[in-house]
């Protein structure tokens, strides 16, 4: 008969308490606190419910990586918002206000050196502020007023990004840069949208979904110079945040085509192509999405039916790795 040291070399090691998850994926181990033999898997890509945001809202802005984002902006409702949140991989904290309350503006960088720009305050705007880590100052003005942004933006700091698309009436495809202290209209997108998600460096970024007259699913990237369509989503869709870069990314949430719906629908792009993933726990749209590649994201914030605002965050990681409790019955 074959026993695990057969198998594996080693005996079934005893311990007081579980290792992490992924130290121990493919072993078994007894713990004897708990009088149970468990053991640990790769169970692929999961999301996992976080901290909430101290302030629900949607229509936001924000960026960052999982373990290290914030929010800043939105509405609540009829009531726009200015308040910043941080978080720090465990709990949103508040800090300095924006200076202008808006809602549907466009965002990137981290928590200590970001950019929010353009919106509805109730107005179209192109006003653009500057955060250090201390406090948002108002800085050069967007060339083109745009609100639809969905919080989304390309850049890692308030140095140097690139905003795309947005709402003016109609919808645009207007790009622009920001090199520090002033915006550059450069290279349009092939195809003017709003509520897309745009990800990614001033040098290398994505752009996809949004609205173009109706939901869509195209998918552009950009390498400096220009935008060249690439594969679409597997599910059209507007109101849709990203996290990652342009050849590594996590598209999540988002509204479908009419009657609109929100999505708890979340794709990875691996530089050629969507993937169909496991799915947000809440379904919901006009969210924010931070994060560093297909492997590591975040999703905060939201709306849900009846335009109620979220507070929910989740964490993606892929691989997730879970510990399981042997059964016999």
């Amino acid at each position: 008969m074959a026993t695990y040291k057969g198998i594996k070399g080693v005996k079934v090691v005893t311990k007081t308490s579980d290792p992490t998850a992924s130290e121990a994926a493919g072993t078994v181990w007894y713990n004897s606190t708990g009088d149970a033999l468990k053991y640990a898997i790769n169970a692929g890509g999961a999301w996992a419910s976080a901290n909430s945001l101290g302030t629900a809202r949607y229509q936001a802005a924000g960026d960052g990586t999982q373990t290290a984002a914030y929010v800043v902006g939105g509405t609540t409702g009829p009531t726009l918002q200015k308040i910043n949140e941080q978080y720090d991989g465990t709990n949103w904290t508040e800090a300095a206000d924006l200076n202008t309350a808006r809602r549907n503006l466009g965002s990137f960088g981290t928590p200590s050196t970001a950019l929010g720009f353009g919106g509805q305050t109730p107005s179209i705007t192109n006003i653009t502020e500057s955060w250090n880590g201390s406090s948002w100052t108002e800085v050069g003005n967007l060339n083109q007023s745009r609100t639809g942004l969905c919080g989304n933006g390309a850049g890692i700091s308030n140095s140097s990004g690139l905003v795309a698309g947005g709402t003016i009436t109609p919808n645009t495809d207007e790009t622009e840069t920001w090199n520090g202290t002033s915006w550059t209209e450069v290279a349009d997108l092939n195809t003017a949208r709003e509520s897309c998600g745009v990800r990614g460096i001033v040098t290398a970024a994505i752009a996809a979904g949004g609205h173009d007259g109706s939901v869509t699913g195209k998918t552009e990237t950009w390498n400096g110079t220009s935008w060249t369509e690439v594969a679409d989503l597997t599910t059209a869709r507007s109101a849709v945040a990203l996290g990652g870069i342009s050849t590594s990314a996590v598209c999540m949430g988002g509204e479908s085509a009419p009657p609109a719906t929100n999505l708890a629908n979340a794709e990875t792009w691996d530089g050629t192509s969507w993937t169909a993933a496991a799915a947000l726990a809440t379904a919901r749209g006009r969210i924010v999405g931070a994060g560093t590649g297909n492997t590591s994201a975040l999703a905060a914030a939201g709306q849900l039916v009846g335009n109620a605002a979220s507070n929910a965050c989740e964490e993606w990681d892929d691989p997730a790795y879970i510990i399981k409790t042997v059964t016999v019955s």
